[in-house]
């Protein structure tokens, strides 16, 4: 019998499916990986530019001062299901974890955690310093969260997923505001001027992105930026960075509190000062919360509890600040001025925040703008392996299910007074720009406008 034309037609495009469906199934994630440009984590490190930061510039505004914006209406559902055992949380020795640790009332479960009273759930948090560690404890599955910034988690994300791991960032807990930043020595007053210092940092943390960050905002030119990249001495964690200028074995250290203004303390003010923080690059570094998928997949219901639980612990902090800086300082074996002098270099993140950081309030969430930045710049320096989007990376729904519990609720920021320039301010960055007039005029020209804003 003779085939029709219509009948080879059909014949060859089952062929191709077919054909393409075994390609896209054995092949697919090096196809996609080659699509988007990915390299072997392999490949040579590139120095970053300014360019690569680009995203942050142009991402989303951030609401207007005192004016905030609404929650998201309406509610999720995450599914049922509940731990029946005591839920393990690593975090550091950062401030950003008082509000989880407040409303547990201490480290341990206890008859007076309100996690206990309220949820019937205990929780267990647990001090790991070491990023890797952290990690590991995670994949390990000795830990059910973990703490991490969203620049490092774009970094873990790709670790996971080559591994066939998963897990979500599930909660924003702060954004840094001068908590992390760089102490020098005095005679180091700008950015450029970290060029032929040495500089102990950890590398591949929000400490790294930080500095790399900085430069590549700086007047230096390319091979400067690499000379100072390639000077920077790299410690396990961010006390060890902060110790080794204490003991003035380098220039300067990226670090964050209470090692931050702790090693100003150390040499002095008369020989140290805080070059830089995320005072002034207040929107860079943002901690969060990352949960293992079998725990999504199978105890929605304490995700959820535990997320409301630490908005409310936010709630506590406000409302009777002497009270949290005992629980907090018990818990990090600090004393309460400390604990009130980090939590004053950042700004916790209540429910109205989250809801705009994930975009649950409409628009771009800058969740997926810090995210996809940050691997734009660990792909350069040859650490990431596997595609990691931001939007795989995030489950968003332990927020959204709890609209109706926090109705109306805006983001707050405080006022910053204005004032005039000083003969004492310095310039952090030092760069050269281009401004062009029109010919014949005094009439600067449209593009240069926009250079100066």
């Amino acid at each position: 019998m003779k085939l029709t034309p219509f009948a080879k037609l059909f014949i060859t495009v089952v062929i191709l499916a077919v054909v393409g469906y075994a390609v896209w199934y054995y092949q697919g994630d090096s196809i996609r990986r080659w699509a988007v440009g990915e390299k072997a984590a392999t490949q040579a490190e590139s120095p970053v530019s300014e360019g690569d930061f680009a995203a942050l510039r142009d991402a989303p505004p951030d609401p207007m001062r005192n004016a905030g914006s609404t929650g998201v209406a309406g509610g999720a559902s995450v599914g049922s299901g509940r731990l029946s055992r005591p839920l393990v949380v690593a975090i550091n020795t950062w401030a950003g974890h008082a509000p989880g640790v407040v409303f547990n009332a201490g480290l341990d479960p206890n008859p007076s955690s309100l996690y206990t009273r309220r949820f019937k759930q205990d929780v267990r948090f647990v001090l790991i310093e070491d990023p890797a560690a952290k990690l590991a404890s995670l994949r390990n599955g000795d830990v059910d969260i973990m703490w991490d910034t969203i620049d490092n988690w774009a970094r873990e994300a790709s670790i996971l997923a080559e591994q066939n791991q998963r897990a979500k960032s599930i909660l924003m807990q702060d954004w840094s505001r001068g908590g992390d930043g760089i102490v020098a020595l005095t005679s180091i007053k700008s950015i450029e001027d970290l060029k032929g210092k040495k500089i102990a940092c950890t590398q591949f943390t929000p400490s790294h992105f930080l500095l790399l960050y900085l430069l590549a905002q700086s007047g230096l030119s390319p091979e400067d930026r690499a000379a100072v990249e390639k000077n920077v001495i790299f410690t396990q964690d961010a006390p060890a960075a902060a110790a080794m200028f204490k003991a003035r074995q380098v220039d300067a250290a990226v670090t964050w509190e209470p090692d931050l203004s702790g090693a100003v303390a150390a040499r002095g003010e008369d020989q140290a000062h805080i070059l830089v923080s995320t005072t002034a690059a207040t929107n860079i570094i943002a901690d969060t919360l990352v949960a293992r998928q079998d725990l999504i997949d199978t105890a929605p219901e304490t995700l959820r509890d535990f997320v409301q639980g630490w908005f409310d612990g936010i709630a506590m902090i406000k409302s009777d600040p002497a009270a949290a800086y005992a629980v907090v300082g018990r818990a990090l074996k600090l004393d309460e001025e400390t604990v009130s002098g980090m939590l004053s270099g950042l700004k916790l993140t209540p429910y109205a925040d989250n809801a705009q950081f994930y975009g649950l309030t409409g628009g771009k969430p800058h969740y997926e703008t810090l995210f996809d930045t940050a691997f734009v710049i660990w792909r350069k320096k040859g650490l990431v392996t596997r595609v990691a989007q931001a939007k795989d990376w995030a489950d968003t729904r332990f927020i959204a299910a709890l609209a109706s519990a926090y109705p109306g609720q805006t983001v707050e920021e405080p006022r910053l007074a204005a004032r005039a320039p000083s003969a004492s301010d310095r310039a952090i960055i030092n760069k050269q720009i281009q401004i062009h007039f029109t010919p014949g005029s005094d009439e600067i020209m449209p593009g240069s406008y926009f250079v100066l804003d």
